[in-house]
C-alpha cells in the first residue's frame, strides 16, 4: 500500500540495523522518513520537520522513550505515537500509553506488515480527529454567525419597538391637547380616551 510523498515519519531507535530497516521499508511505501538515534536528536529532528508521526523506542542513550512520549504528547495531542520496543514489559507498555502513545509494536517485528498497519492506522486516526476538528469549527463558526444575526435582528426589534413606543406617547399627548383646546372653544372633546392608541385613525383624517 502506497502513501501520499508529503507524509513525513520519524524513527528515533538507538540500534541502527533497526532504524535503517524501518527506515527502508517506509521509505519503499513512499513517506519521508527521518531517522535519529536517541531522544534529543529525536526532538531536533522533529522541531525542524514537523513530521505526521513518530515511532519511537523506549530505552534509549541520553533520553528515553517515555522522555520523548511525554514532551511531545503536551507539544501536539494530535500527533500520532507510536512505541516499537522490545522490553516486553507490560508496565512499559501501560505507562507508554499513558504518556500518549496511540499504538505499541513488540520488537523484533518479524513482520513489517505490522509496521505498515500500524501507521496507517495511526494515520487515519489522525485524519478523523482533523476532519472532526474542522467539522466542530465550522459547526461553532455557523452558531456564532447565526447568533450575529439573532442579535442584530432583536437589536432591531427593540429599536422599533422604543421608536413606537415613543409613537404612541406623542399622539396621547397630541389627543390630549387636542380635547383641551376643544374645551376651551367650549366644544366636547373629539377623544373620549385619549390614552387609547387605536383611535390613530380618526387623528390621521
Amino acid at each position: 500500500m502506497s502513501a501520499s510523498p508529503q507524509l513525513k515519519i520519524l524513527i528515533i531507535e538507538d540500534e541502527r540495523p533497526v532504524r535503517e530497516s524501518f527506515g527502508h521499508f517506509l521509505e519503499d511505501l513512499d513517506y519521508r522518513v527521518f531517522l535519529a538515534s536517541d531522544g534529543i536528536e529525536g526532538l531536533e529532528i522533529y522541531q525542524q520537520h514537523q513530521p505526521d508521526i513518530v515511532i519511537t523506542d523506549l530505552r534509549m542513550p541520553r533520553m528515553n522513550g517515555h522522555e520523548v512520549l511525554e514532551l511531545l504528547a503536551k507539544e501536539n495531542p494530535e500527533l500520532p505515537l507510536i512505541v516499537a520496543s522490545g522490553t516486553g514489559d507490560i508496565a512499559d507498555t501501560v505507562d507508554a500509553l499513558h504518556l500518549g502513545a496511540w499504538d505499541y509494536i513488540l520488537k523484533p517485528v518479524s513482520d513489517l506488515s505490522i509496521l505498515e498497519h500500524a501507521v496507517v492506522k495511526a494515520l487515519d486516526r489522525a485524519r478523523l480527529l482533523k476532519e472532526n476538528q474542522a467539522y466542530q469549527d465550522r459547526l461553532e463558526n455557523e452558531v456564532q454567525r447565526r447568533t450575529r444575526e439573532l442579535t442584530d435582528k432583536i437589536e432591531e426589534i427593540t429599536r422599533f419597538n422604543k421608536m413606537a413606543v415613543g409613537r404612541e406617547r406623542r399622539i396621547i399627548e397630541l389627543k390630549r391637547h387636542i380635547n383641551e383646546l376643544l374645551k376651551e372653544l367650549g366644544r366636547e372633546p373629539k377623544y373620549k380616551s385619549p390614552e387609547l392608541i387605536e383611535e390613530d385613525a380618526s387623528l390621521m383624517e
